[in-house]
């Protein structure tokens, strides 16, 4: 856990670094564009991509042991291209229907969209792959490196090219490159120990109906959280510009980057083994319980995540954003309900995936979806920027209401609501700390602010501690 926790707080502090540098050294207008070209890069790879990923992850263990994982994993690289292939026919068609005109030439759009899927994917496959097998010291160390080699190249394409879109992404793309070919190298290096089938595997009708039957519900849940979560960026941009877009957006990755970096220590901590126990005891009741135990370390910790947050915006808008993003300061907070509500709907969807009933996900995602374009069509023309903020808040709220009372039942109720009680106390005794240490405090300096974050950042990491050791006992126990 102490290596987790070592790694997820380095990639979690480069990572708004690398916000900090971004939007210090591209306009808004250039960040509304980085957001529509990774928005659209979305799009394919999460209908298309993820649902296979996600197979993958299901079944790695299985793989392993039977020594057909490289062979499948092979596979999938080919399948990948025919995704950019697809992409590559697709964009032309929606460029001239006008859905990608947000001032980046058809070529450039292409290239970055289609090469992103490649091997952004095989970079974020080949190394977290390694963790779901155990090996968590190399993925944290190969994930803090993609970070950094990103980070080195989007500056330096940015220096020598000028502050555009393409140059910041091209950047991201390259390091991710580089350091994606080592995680391949390795990942297969550990496969190629376990490689005991000299016959390479069969992919018959039989393979392909359970790959179909798994990934189906999945690619169409996951195209609309897509629309959920990322299709306001249109809306938003064509109502208001791609100034308003680039504000809303820096002020939602502020909360984005911040739960991401939260979420990715659990998960990369706890999801290994609620792969592990659901793959080695297959009944339902025991996987209600892997499940359960999952949720129960997730939930609190997600809780007290969100009210630092929101109680520390001032200070968090100030260091990570550069100065032209200031503003973005009142959509942190959505950003912040917003992200909840998706790593909710996260830990939730994995009740379907441990089942292998991912057709339980469409009915949640489909109401997401709708409510979420609905609402930020109507709001949108009467609040803003914040109207986005809103409904993407109060669609996400409902989608969590909708999966609890849809999936619960399947694990005995879901997870203890004590814990949770707990948790919005806790912050709410460190939420008054932080006013009245502000008060306390006056002054707008430098020091006041990484003071008054430093004070409620360990006091946060103290409490999310009593939460959280019960479980890590739990897990090393084991």
């Amino acid at each position: 856990m102490i290596i987790i926790l070592v790694g997820r707080a380095a990639q979690f502090f480069l990572a708004l670094l690398m916000m900090r540098v971004g939007t210090t050294l591209l306009s808004p207008q250039e960040m509304g564009r980085v957001s529509l070209v990774l928005t659209t890069t979305a799009c394919f790879s999460l209908f298309l991509i993820n649902p296979v990923g996600m197979f993958i992850n299901r079944r790695l263990h299985t793989w392993q042991s039977g020594g057909v994982a490289r062979d499948y994993l092979r596979r999938f690289a080919v399948y990948l291209m025919g995704v950019a292939l697809l992409a590559a026919i697709t964009l032309p068609v929606l460029y001239w229907l006008g859905w990608g005109h947000f001032g980046l030439k058809l070529p450039w759009l292409i290239f970055l969209v289609c090469t992103s899927l490649v091997f952004s994917t095989l970079n974020q496959t080949a190394i977290p792959s390694l963790n779901l097998l155990g090996d968590s010291g190399r993925f944290v160390l190969l994930s803090i490196l993609t970070l950094l080699s990103s980070f080195f190249c989007a500056v330096a394409l940015v220096k020598v090219g000028g502050p555009s879109a393409q140059n910041w992404i091209l950047g991201l793309l390259l390091g991710q490159i580089v350091i994606g070919i080592v995680g391949v190298h390795v990942l297969f290096s550990r496969l190629m120990l376990h490689e005991t089938c000299l016959v390479t595997p069969c992919v018959g009708s039989t393979q392909l109906r359970a790959l179909f039957n798994y990934a189906w519900p999945v690619a169409i849940a996951a195209g609309l959280a897509w629309v959920q979560g990322q299709g306001y960026r249109y809306l938003l941009s064509g109502r208001l510009g791609l100034d308003q877009l680039g504000l809303f957006v820096a002020g939602y990755a502020v909360s984005a980057g911040s739960i991401a970096g939260f979420e990715s220590v659990l998960t990369t901590y706890f999801q290994p083994r609620l792969y592990r126990d659901v793959s080695v005891n297959p009944q339902p009741e025991q996987q209600a319980l892997a499940w359960q135990r999952y949720a129960a370390a997730v939930i609190p910790s997600l809780i007290l995540t969100v009210m630092f947050i929101v109680m520390a915006t001032p200070e968090l808008t100030r260091l990570f954003l550069g100065q032209k993003f200031q503003m973005a300061a009142s959509f942190v907070m959505w950003g912040a309900l917003a992200e909840a509500a998706r790593v909710l709907m996260g830990v939730y969807a994995l009740i379907a995936h441990v089942r292998m009933r991912t057709r339980w996900l469409i009915l949640p995602n489909t109401v997401g979806a709708i409510l979420s374009i609905v609402g930020c069509f109507v709001l949108i023309p009467h609040l803003g920027a914040i109207g986005a903020g809103v409904g993407l808040a109060s669609s996400g709220l409902v989608v969590v209401l909708l999966m609890h009372i849809l999936f619960a039942r399947h694990v005995g109720g879901g997870s203890s609501g004590r814990p949770m009680l707990l948790a919005v106390a806790c912050g709410a005794m460190l939420w008054g700390g932080v006013v009245v240490l502000r008060h306390w405090w006056h002054g707008g300096s430098w020091g006041r602010m990484l003071a008054i974050l430093a004070i409620a950042g360990l006091v946060e990491l103290f409490v999310q501690y009593f939460f959280l050791r019960n479980h890590m006992t739990e897990r090393l126990s084991k």
